[in-house]
């Protein structure tokens, strides 16, 4: 699932072969093609990819890993699991869980030595932990015995962004699975270099256009949302009790009071020495830029995100924030995706034999 490309930068980086890609969503596949165009891409429903086309798409050739993060807006605490005890929600009926399933049976058909698989933190406690209980069964009826999973923060991978996702790895060679030492720590843990900060990430843009940098535009607000913004300091949030009463109206026509809220998402202002907070993926939802009185540009998050300057997105700019928000940073990827490859190269090693 290709989500904006972030684990396909990740693979590239730790110098993988990829074969094919699988992504729905049009504007994603453009990205996909521009960023990738050497990579084929099963640009449709992943259930319509049938065991012939896998075969087909992977030429035969041994697998090492299958990467990907299904969709998750079924597990996501802002999704609809946040309703579970008022509206009879069941995740086991939500037709967006069904493409972990998915997933499983590419893994089924293909039979790599590895799989990674990325997820949001509520994956692990959907269900009361019974979900995720009964993926790993799957796993194993297909052959991969050794799995283990774990929530990790980004930042302590030298992301600079307090991320925290699901990371499930699994093989079938027989290995224990073992996650790469964090490289990061906060400030009271001298013992390794300090969380990489918004300000090292993004600053460097601030007189920079889209001429120079792809993605770089400045969502135009309106100058009340902008006044507004201002009164939010660096590394806090809106405060609707210390701005004046003239900036308090709504400019949002879907609003039911008329005024402004405290939106737990929207008008926070990120700190150039902190880590960015998680980056929710919307048309506006980016958070503000620590300086300027108005939210990042999608360029500025796919550097939070670890994308590189010359990984270009296409689409309207919702689509854009979408395929960044979403993404898996791909730092964090090369580093898992790494130790993945050093795993695999030590079990050829221990299962090699030679003759004088």
């Amino acid at each position: 699932m290709f989500r904006g490309g972030g684990l396909l930068v990740g693979l590239e980086k730790a110098e993988y072969q990829t074969l094919f890609s699988v992504e729905i969503d049009k504007d994603a596949c453009k990205t996909h093609a521009y960023n990738f165009p050497h990579i084929p891409v099963f640009n449709d429903d992943i259930r319509d990819l049938d065991s012939s086309l896998i075969k087909s798409l992977a030429k035969g050739k041994e697998v090492d890993i299958v990467v990907g993060g299904p969709p998750c807006q079924g597990f996501s605490v802002f999704g609809k699991r946040r309703f579970v005890n008022t509206q009879g929600y069941d995740p086991k009926s939500d037709p967006r869980n069904f493409l972990v399933y998915e997933y499983i049976r590419v893994i089924k058909e293909l039979k790599p030595k590895y799989f990674f698989m990325e997820n949001v933190k509520g994956f692990v406690s959907l269900d009361k932990g019974k979900f995720i209980e009964e993926v790993i069964n799957e796993f194993k009826k297909i052959g991969y015995k050794d799995i283990d999973y774990k929530i990790v923060n980004t930042a302590d991978y030298g992301v600079p962004q307090k991320r925290h996702r699901m990371l499930m790895i699994g093989n079938r060679i027989g290995e224990p699975v073992t996650f790469p030492e964090v490289t990061h720590s906060s400030a009271n843990e001298l013992c390794m270099p300090e969380y990489t900060t918004v300000g090292e990430a993004i600053m460097d843009l601030v007189d920079k256009t889209e001429e120079e940098i792809p993605n770089h535009v400045p969502l135009k607000h309106k100058p009340i949302v902008s006044e507004r913004m201002s009164y939010v300091e660096e590394g806090g949030k809106l405060d609707i009790n210390k701005i004046p009463e003239t900036l308090l109206q709504a400019t949002r026509p879907d609003s039911t009071t008329g005024q402004v809220k405290n939106y737990s998402h929207v008008y926070k202002r990120l700190h150039r020495e902190q880590p960015s907070l998680t980056l929710v993926p919307g048309h506006n939802a980016f958070p503000i830029h620590p300086t300027l009185n108005r939210t990042l540009t999608v360029r500025e998050a796919a550097r939070i995100q670890t994308f590189p300057d010359n990984h270009v997105f296409f689409g309207s700019r919702q689509q854009q924030c979408i395929q960044v928000g979403n993404a898996v940073p791909p730092l964090l990827a090369e580093v898992y995706f790494r130790q993945i490859a050093m795993q695999i190269e030590d079990d050829k090693a221990k299962h090699s034999t030679t003759s004088v």
